[in-house]
């Protein structure tokens, strides 16, 4: 179960990167990473250079293997690293000994590059879903102490309905727990909005996506940012094969041109950085709420 809760005071703010490539991770699991990963990623990076933020990059392990200049890059510049899974493939369909062999993997190559201990995991998609929680006992075997993979709202693709937003602690049934740090979503009432990333992020204009960003605020909560580098760099979807839906193309495509701007607006709004840093604080500073069943 989750036990949620609220936090007030000078609340730290997060950006997140799920670092992958964009045609493995959304048309084939198996292709392999392209050198656009490289040059995406370090769009991202300067970005957040000219903002002076420190986030957490969470690198999939693909990524590691193939284009281990990635990684070194993203820890040269000082930021927190942490993985996003091996293949790309969802949690739930890989099962728990699939899961757990595809996060060893991962964890391993990002470790041997950093020299750094991972301790964080977010899900390819938010894969996670109320049937599969003993994910979080997996990685509590493997040393992990803090997810970002629940989303809290269902939508087609992914998500739990009825999961409250914010900070919470996931409790296994050996005991063992796990700390869960979500991306934004706001609610009111029965509406749910979907404000820290994605298609979502990139359809909101910047005065909604301000409004949100206080709306968190007011609810004492942290204001959780996820994107990818392929949304830094304008360039990469011209350079896809051709041949997808409208459809697809639409989803994929709609609103990159203004989505570096957007990031640049939100950094300004407050304070961003780690999800570590806001987890001690929501730590230090929680009443924890009502438990919520799973």
């Amino acid at each position: 179960m989750a036990v949620a809760g609220t936090v007030e005071g000078d609340i730290p703010n997060v950006i997140s990167v799920d670092v992958e490539d964009w045609y493995q991770s959304c048309v084939d699991c198996d292709a392999p990473i392209s050198g656009r990963c490289y040059e995406s990623t370090r769009a991202c990076l300067d970005a957040m250079d000219n903002a002076g933020v420190k986030g957490t990059f969470f690198v999939q392990g693909m990524v590691a293997e193939q284009r281990p200049e990635v990684v070194r890059a993203i820890a040269a510049a000082g930021h927190d690293v942490q993985t996003h899974g091996h293949s790309h493939r969802p949690v739930n369909r890989l099962g728990p000994e699939g899961f757990r062999q595809d996060m060893l993997r991962a964890k391993g190559l990002i470790e041997d590059i950093t020299g750094r201990q991972v301790e964080g995991f977010r899900a390819p998609d938010f894969t996670i879903d109320a049937d599969s929680f003993w994910a979080f006992e997996v990685m509590a075997e493997m040393g992990f102490t803090f997810d970002s993979s629940i989303f809290p709202m269902r939508t087609r693709r992914y998500g739990i309905s009825g999961y409250e937003p914010g900070y919470s602690v996931i409790k296994n049934r050996d005991g063992s727990v796990m700390e869960e740090l979500p991306v934004t979503v706001v609610k009111r009432g029965a509406v749910s909005l979907p404000a820290g990333g994605g298609g979502y992020f990139r359809l909101w204009p910047k005065a909604a996506l301000t409004a949100l960003f206080n709306a968190t605020r007011a609810d004492g909560r942290p204001f959780v940012i996820y994107c990818h580098p392929y949304e830094f760099n304008t360039r990469e979807w011209e350079d896809m094969p051709k041949g997808y839906s409208w459809a697809f193309r639409l989803h994929q495509s709609i609103g990159r041109a203004g989505f570096p701007d957007k990031v640049r607006h939100m950094l300004g709004l407050g304070r961003f950085g780690t999800m570590k840093e806001a987890l001690v604080y929501c730590r230090d500073n929680t009443t924890p709420g009502q438990p919520e069943g799973r």
